[in-house]
């Protein structure tokens, strides 16, 4: 669960109009040096770790990003039996492996922050996670639309959230044969080429859908991801590695609740601003709003490929053009106004092909020019 808690709540910016003039109104809650804890992750009942993110919140009116919590001390409870800690892994994230929990039982996590404070959850049952169907793509005039297909044969399931990470490949449209090092042109190393690289993204907005007003527990082609045509995404190869969580009702509702209010905002008639309530609470002061809900479940992956010619046509939008630079200018050009050699021509002689930096090293564009261990 890697969405930014922080940023999305209390999200609200209000203008009125008075006889034609505009006056900002920045209401108490943005103003105020809102501190509250916001928790962020699950409890995995299947193989893989449970991560838990502490931070706190901070003002809409603050630059600064949000604050770790650090040097904390979490712990996974049973109802019955069993205690898990957590280790501090750094930067906020706390984490545990594989804990055996008894799918029987109910669990919750109980924090003690660095100053004493005490925050816990409430008990929460484990929701196993049927396995994700399929993610299916569908090619249209103006991009490419992903969907995940779940079903439980049970009729136990009901509530479904997704998270994904996007990878994709993607190339420089000149291959550089030189570097430019120390005021001289060298050839490239292998090593050093950057003519390939890949990008990652992890998803932010929220993806889940209900089957509880259904005759059967199936989600057929729920909305994931849109990409639209001429996006470097698909320009050679994309993947999306897809994550399925079993939800409570309760837990829909607060997720339900907690996109209405982070990515509905804006039109008139659409969901207004409000506290969303969660499900951890503050041992020390009971009236003080914390952030998140803890749910447990299992998790169900699958990871799909997209290549280019499965969706050609399909035009990159990076207009590149190139120059030709003489020997006697190299320093002007690759020193001073970033741009970067692609290799050496014949004629005119002492004479060189280049191009600006992001259309010959890709690392240029975000990505990096180390092959992920998972890509075919």
């Amino acid at each position: 669960m890697k969405i930014s808690l922080v940023k999305k709540y209390l999200f609200i910016s209000v203008l009125f109009d008075f006889g034609g003039c505009k006056e900002v109104y920045i209401p108490p809650a943005i103003k105020a040096a809102n501190n509250f804890l916001v928790v962020d992750g699950f409890l995995n009942f299947g193989q893989d770790s449970t991560i838990i993110n502490l931070s706190r919140a901070r003002s809409l009116m603050d630059t600064l990003p949000s604050v770790p919590e650090l040097n904390a001390q979490v712990t996974v409870e049973g109802q019955g039996s069993g205690l898990y800690p957590l280790n501090e892994v750094g930067n906020g994230e706390y984490a545990v492996n594989q804990m055996n929990l008894n799918p029987d039982q109910l669990y919750r996590i109980r924090i003690t922050t660095t100053s004493g404070e005490q925050y816990v959850s409430d008990f929460v049952p484990i929701k196993p996670t049927p396995p994700i169907d399929s993610i299916n793509w569908i090619r249209k005039d103006d991009g490419v639309n992903i969907y995940a297909n779940a079903h439980d044969p049970t009729n136990n399931t009901k509530y479904y959230r997704w998270e994904y990470t996007e990878t994709w490949e993607y190339h420089s449209p000149y291959d550089s044969y030189l570097e430019y090092v120390n005021k001289q042109l060298v050839s490239r190393d292998s090593s050093r080429k950057v003519l390939a690289c890949w990008s990652t993204l992890k998803a932010t907005n929220i993806f889940m859908a209900s089957s509880a007003n259904l005759s059967q527990d199936v989600i057929y082609e729920s909305p994931l991801e849109f990409i639209p045509t001429g996006s470097e995404k698909i320009s050679v190869k994309y993947s999306i590695l897809v994550k399925q969580f079993a939800l409570t009702r309760e837990a829909f509702e607060y997720w339900q609740n907690l996109r209405k209010t982070t990515e509905q905002v804006g039109g008139l008639f659409d969901a207004q601003p409000s506290q969303i309530t969660g499900n951890i609470h503050s041992v020390d002061h009971p009236g003080q709003p914390v952030l998140g809900f803890i749910s447990a479940s299992s998790q169900a992956e699958k990871r799909i490929y997209i290549t280019n010619s499965e969706v050609w046509p399909w035009v990159d939008n990076l207009f590149c053009t190139t120059i030709k630079v003489r020997s006697d200018s190299i320093d002007y050009y690759f020193g001073v106004n970033g741009y970067i050699p692609i290799t050496a021509l014949l004629s005119p002689p002492n004479t060189y092909l280049a191009s600006l930096g992001p259309c010959v090293d890709c690392t240029l564009r975000g990505g990096t020019n180390i092959k992920p261990s998972f890509w075919p």
